[in-house]
């Protein structure tokens, strides 16, 4: 795990020393509507996009053990942990692309979100995007890389509100396709997903989201997840709980091994970083 940690920050810290200083968002020709800060919530995405040419850097762990493990594992933090890295671009103002890996399965995943229309209101301003990505399980448990089973395929329609510029909403419907790629025949997933956070200053905010299962394949429980995030200087480190060690968009979607309400919860973080090169 040492390891693990010593070259995530050793290529996080490195992309922040290469990035221009100059990290804000540039003042757009036509003022687009922003409800949510950050492009994604714990897991679960939001409809904001970035803006054209930006670059985004995450970092994402969530450790094995429980709390409950206790001092032995140091409540979680001895490890091991799965982790995810990712690099985003955006091709315009409305449209991201993402390539990320995840260790669990050496599952890579590609994916792309397009900010589709918002609904101007003071009251209750909406914002809907849609997501789109693949994923291939690169290392399989006991068969070929290149096994059909191995890939998976997902969609998202993502519908976010604000409320009194300090509580976002969202509601994030989810079909998977191949959502366990151990079961002997083919499995689908759909889920629909809550996230709110509330902004208690520029700096601080609090969030939860929720990814219940409503039809199809489901890994024992629903994931759970809430924490604090953190957002400074170009970048956001979201501490959070989770009863789901899953990472990618594909893993996560299937629902989670653990119990939330037995307290099989997981410490974890992500960590995401804006650069900036023009």
């Amino acid at each position: 795990m040492k390891i693990f940690l010593t070259v995530n920050l050793f290529f996080f810290f490195f992309s922040t020393s290469i990035a221009q200083v100059k990290w804000q968002r540039d003042e757009p020709a036509k003022i687009d509507m922003h409800l949510f800060h950050s492009i994604q919530s714990i897991n679960l995405p939001t409809a904001e996009t970035l803006q054209k040419h930006d670059i985004q850097f995450e970092i994402s762990h969530r450790f094995i053990p429980t709390l409950k493990s206790g001092s032995k594992d140091l409540w979680g933090f001895d490890g091991p942990v799965n982790i995810r890295l990712a690099l985003g671009y955006a091709i315009t103002d409305h449209a991201l692309i993402t390539l990320g890996r995840s260790n669990t399965d050496d599952n890579l995943d590609l994916w792309i979100k397009q900010r589709l229309f918002e609904i101007e209101s003071d009251i209750l301003p909406i914002l809907i995007s849609a997501r789109a990505g693949a994923a291939w399980n690169s290392q399989p448990i006991n068969r070929s890389s290149s096994d059909n089973r191995n890939f998976q395929y997902y969609a998202q329609l993502i519908i976010n509100t604000m409320i009194d510029k300090k509580f976002g909403i969202g509601i994030v419907p989810s079909y998977l396709e191949n959502a366990h790629i151990y079961c002997p025949d083919r499995q689908y997933s759909f889920s629909i997903g809550t996230n709110v956070q509330y902004y208690l200053s520029d700096m601080w905010s609090v969030l939860l989201e929720w990814n219940p299962t409503i039809t199809g394949w489901r890994t024992r429980t629903n994931p759970v997840a809430f924490g604090v995030e953190i957002e400074t200087g170009g970048h956001f480190f979201k501490i959070i709980l989770s009863n789901s060690t899953q990472l990618n968009p594909s893993q996560f979607l299937a629902g989670a091994q653990d119990s939330f309400n037995d307290g099989e919860w997981h410490i974890g973080f992500n960590i995401t970083r804006l650069l900036k090169f023009w």
